[in-house]
């Protein structure tokens, strides 16, 4: 039993019930709420507005960095993020076709949230559908195949882009920035079946990733079953990033950034740093979502700017170090 690992995990674990007991009063909460609540309107605002989108935002940055944290076992490069397989230009891609679509048509429909895990889930499908055709499911091949889905659905939504409207352009950029602007709690209880759906998986597959992270080789004369264990990533990190990119937008750079802090913190064996990575990846979100709402009061800056100017900066820092190395 590693004590100093448990010791560093149950700092976290208060640093997050501390965080998401206090980031809901950051900033004023009267402001803008005269048109939206009449009656109890502090009350109304932290727990429509502000508790549902801290939780939101933890909740959204577990999940991100757990699937980062998987990716990168899986292919053995610390460099891999959620998104490899294309999943966020799905995502991306089905909201614009919906704000294309159906905007101003049926604003009080989800459609943008909808298409945009139909997006996620077609993408997924199309790779693995390539990997039967194929004949071949190795982590090589879908993440190539992954890329090449991503750079086809980047280039239909810049065409979609070029047919729009100056107000349909406006809304697609602003989605494809990010957003954790939630109101009321049934976000978060989507992006709660997200964090509940991957964390038992991982905890699951902790052994399994182990022994990948260390080669395909000693997994397989340790009994791994490779393919089925590829598979079940695949599927778990697809579908729960699919329903946080539906939420909240793509919002980059959690997925790797979380893991590596994890790694320098506690020990690279993955019971240890599957808590580790999903409570630095909510808390690192969380802080984000924080800043971007509060940093130019009363508007706010979405915070996948926020988490790109943080993420750029600490890629090329990794990438400088796997060049060293």
């Amino acid at each position: 039993m590693n004590r100093r690992s448990l010791f560093l995990i149950i700092i976290l674990v208060m640093v997050s019930a501390v965080s998401i007991a206090v980031f809901p009063f950051a900033g004023p909460l009267d402001i803008q709420v005269d048109s939206i609540f009449s009656d109890n309107m502090m009350s109304r605002v932290f727990w429509y507005l502000r508790f549902p989108r801290v939780a939101g935002a933890f909740l959204a940055g577990a999940v991100l960095a757990v699937a980062g944290m998987m990716f990168q076992s899986l292919f053995r490069n610390d460099l891999a993020t959620p998104y490899t397989l294309g999943v966020s230009s799905g995502a991306a891609l089905g909201a614009v076709l919906a704000i294309k679509i159906y905007s101003g048509l049926v604003p009080s429909l989800p459609v943008v949230e909808i298409m945009s895990f139909a997006g996620a889930a077609a993408t997924v499908a199309l790779i693995f559908a390539l990997s039967a055709l194929k004949k071949r499911n190795s982590a090589q091949f879908l993440i190539l195949a992954g890329i090449a889905v991503n750079f086809t659905a980047s280039g239909f939504i810049l065409f979609i882009q070029f047919l729009a409207s100056g107000s349909e352009s406006s809304g697609m950029v602003r989605w494809m920035m990010g957003s954790l602007d939630f109101t009321g709690i049934m976000p978060v209880i989507k992006l709660a079946t997200a964090f509940l759906v991957i964390v038992p998986v991982s905890f699951y597959l902790h052994r399994e990733l182990d022994l990948m992270k260390i080669g395909t080789d000693i997994a397989i004369s340790r009994g791994v079953n490779i393919r089925k264990t590829t598979n079940m990533i695949f599927f778990t990190v697809s579908f729960s990033v699919a329903v946080v990119v539906s939420q909240t937008g793509p919002i980059g750079f959690i997925g790797l950034i979380a893991p590596h802090i994890g790694r320098k913190l506690v020990n690279r064996e993955h019971r240890y740093l599957i808590p580790a990575s999903l409570l630095i990846g909510g808390l690192l979100l969380l802080i984000s979502d924080t800043i971007a709402r509060t940093i130019i009061v009363p508007s706010e800056i979405p915070v996948g700017v926020i988490t790109a100017l943080a993420g750029g900066p600490f890629f090329l820092f990794m990438l400088l170090r796997e060049k060293e190395h």
